[in-house]
Parts: C-alpha cells; sequence; structure tokens
C-alpha cells in the first residue's frame, strides 16, 4: 500500500505554477500531492499519513497558499488553513524541496490495494 517513489524533489518552480494554474485552494492542494506522489493518478484513497517536505519547502508553501487566500477571498477563513491541516508535513531531515511519502498508505483503483 505504500507509493512506488517514495522520495523525490519537487522543482520550486512547478509548485508555485500550480497556484497561478486554479481557482480553488484544494485543487491547488491535490496538485502538489500529484506532483509529490508518483502514481497519483493511480490512487483511488489515501488511508493514512501526508507526504513529508523538507522545512524550507515546507514555509515557502505555506506563504503562498496564504498569499492564495488573499488572492481568492472566501476560500478559507484562516490563511494558509488548509495546508496546515492537509498539506504535507514539515521535516528538518529532508532537503529544502525534498518529499517522502513512504509513510503513507493507500487504496488504488481498479485493484483494491496493492503494495
Amino acid at each position: 500500500m505504500e507509493c512506488i517513489l517514495m522520495k523525490s524533489i519537487l522543482s520550486e518552480e512547478n509548485v508555485r505554477a500550480v497556484f497561478s494554474s486554479y481557482e480553488k485552494e484544494f485543487d491547488v492542494l491535490i496538485a502538489l500531492f500529484k506532483i509529490a506522489v508518483s502514481n497519483w493518478d493511480e490512487v483511488e484513497y489515501i488511508l493514512e499519513g501526508r507526504p513529508h517536505i523538507g522545512a524550507e519547502g515546507w514555509h515557502a508553501v505555506y506563504e503562498l497558499f496564504c498569499k492564495f487566500n488573499e488572492e481568492h477571498p472566501g476560500e478559507s477563513v484562516f490563511p494558509g488553513g488548509l495546508w496546515l491541516s492537509m498539506g504535507f508535513i514539515k521535516d528538518e531531515s529532508l532537503g529544502a524541496w525534498e518529499t517522502d511519502s513512504s509513510e503513507m498508505k493507500f487504496t488504488f483503483k481498479n485493484e483494491g490495494s496493492k503494495p
């Protein structure tokens, strides 16, 4: 049930581009998961866990969510709230934009679940 590719390094440029590509913060969050989880298109449900990201990347994404919420009034009562509650987990042991999804468990489409 673990992700096939557990660690990856996100492109800061790609992450920033996600925020200008969507109008809803939830769509932004899903797009970030898609970038961090290599086989995201095969995932039906997340059973547990969230991706981890390095501290610098985490803070940069938090700031981007806060700015997104300012530019899209009504999306969130608390700027950056979706990132804080459902976003990636800050991990000091990872590089700035490095992600790790090894603690996540999934069910996959058309298979029930797969290791």
